[in-house]
């Protein structure tokens, strides 16, 4: 188990929340129950991660493997907008070892079509590796509806790095670590709203950002935190933070497929001005995010976690050491899942995940998820219900949109 792993780990044990994830996949077509079961088991034998389990001695957590199969839920499939309630229910139990796989499968089935939910604890995977598993069951499912053989899997587990190989760090020096010993866990739970641009709008807006040299990462960020300054839910004077995956930056590159947790965040303070051009915004973000990575500053923010992590700490300490605030994007870019699988169709694909183990009471703290799939941007704003109802989500993220709209 790595820092990251462990970090996760200790994270997600250290309070009421957890740090589950969960994509949601709408497909079209008949699923066989008995070919989705050959098919997850097969995964399983290609993955170590997905075939252990945790186990805890005292405050120490490392993987062991385990024989067991994915769980697998079946439910009916219901009026649209079924998945939700789902996925609430599958993030919020926790994965707590005893034998289980770290990942389970929630199948709303219905007879010409359905959504598949797949939840991982966040220690095994990252977003780029769940969408691979999403490509590869697929495929499978494919294969195995055909009655033809599969293309084998590369040997993944044969081919995993050691960290430390693959990133190589300075040491920090000096006191690195901040702690909230007066932290309190007072029940924080994660709600989501969902949007989507259509494949012409979400061009449109990738076209406006490559002709101002831009990154589409820093043009969704900045308008999410002006159409959360405008709603009253961040300050003007706030704190932008972007999930940077750590695979571009390993010596040599590490690929998509390679199922790990590989991510880290890194963070600016920024004035946002809600009411002015969005141009300046996304150019300034673009910008420090830029010189970030240029100063290394992904391979730094995973030295800090090392060094929270350096004198052993308890779940609860660790908790106490780990938290964010303000406007947060983390973004998967597009997609490389395909669409048609044999008689199946993916029609639809997006994430949604737990983020009440980093959240504080009293300092509000909102995620945009994006991604692209078949041309389309999907859009999952993340929030903490105590801090944001749903419907204030919501119109934060149809204001989003029509700021993304104006682009065109």
């Amino acid at each position: 188990m790595n820092v990251l792993e462990r970090a996760e780990c200790l994270l997600d044990a250290g309070s009421s929340g957890n740090m589950n994830f969960t994509l949601v996949v709408r497909y079209r077509g008949t699923m066989e129950e008995a070919l989705l079961h050959r098919a997850l088991a097969t995964l399983q034998a290609e993955h170590l991660l997905l075939r252990s389990t945790l186990c805890w001695d005292g405050d120490s957590c490392s993987f062991l493997p385990t024989a067991a199969p994915v769980p697998v839920g079946v439910l009916p499939q219901m009026a649209s907008g079924a998945w939700k309630p789902a996925a609430k229910a599958a993030l919020r139990q926790r994965f707590s070892g005893d034998g289980d796989p770290l990942w389970r499968i929630t199948w709303l089935r219905g007879a010409e079509g359905g959504e598949l939910l797949l939840t991982f604890h966040h220690a095994i995977a990252d977003g780029l590796s769940a969408m691979a598993v999403v490509q590869r069951l697929f495929t499978l499912l494919a294969a195995l509806g055909d009655g033809s053989a599969p293309v084998p899997a590369v040997d993944w587990d044969a081919l995993t790095p050691d960290l430390e190989q693959a990133f190589p760090r300075t040491p920090l020096k000096g006191e690195q670590i901040s702690t909230l010993p007066d932290r309190k866990d007072v029940g924080l739970a994660t709600s989501y709203a969902l949007a989507e641009l259509s494949a012409p709008a979400s061009q449109a807006v990738l076209a406006w950002t490559r002709r101002r040299g831009l990154r589409l990462n820093a043009t969704l960020h900045a308008a999410f935190l002006q159409s959360l300054v405008a709603a009253g839910v961040l300050p003007t004077d706030t704190l932008a933070t972007t999930v940077v995956n750590l695979r571009r930056l390993a010596q040599p590159a590490l690929p998509w497929e390679l199922m790990r947790l590989l991510r880290v965040c890194v963070e600016t303070p920024v004035a946002v001005e809600p009411a002015g051009p969005l141009e300046p915004l996304a150019a300034h973000l673009h910008g420090v995010l830029q010189r970030q990575l240029q100063e290394g500053a992904p391979l730094q923010a995973l030295n800090s976690i090392a060094a929270a992590l350096g004198d052993g700490p308890s779940p609860r300490t660790f908790w106490q050491r780990s938290w964010r605030e303000g406007g947060l994007i983390t973004n998967l870019g597009q997609v490389p899942v395909e669409a048609h699988h044999g008689s199946l169709r993916i029609e639809g694909l997006f994430f949604v995940a737990n983020i009440e183990p980093i959240a504080l009471p009293d300092r509000p703290l909102v995620v945009l998820g994006a991604m692209g799939f078949q041309e389309r941007l999907s859009l999952t704003c993340l929030h903490i219900e105590q801090q944001l109802e749903d419907s204030a989500a919501e119109a934060v993220l149809a204001e989003m949109t029509q700021r993304l709209l104006a682009l065109a």
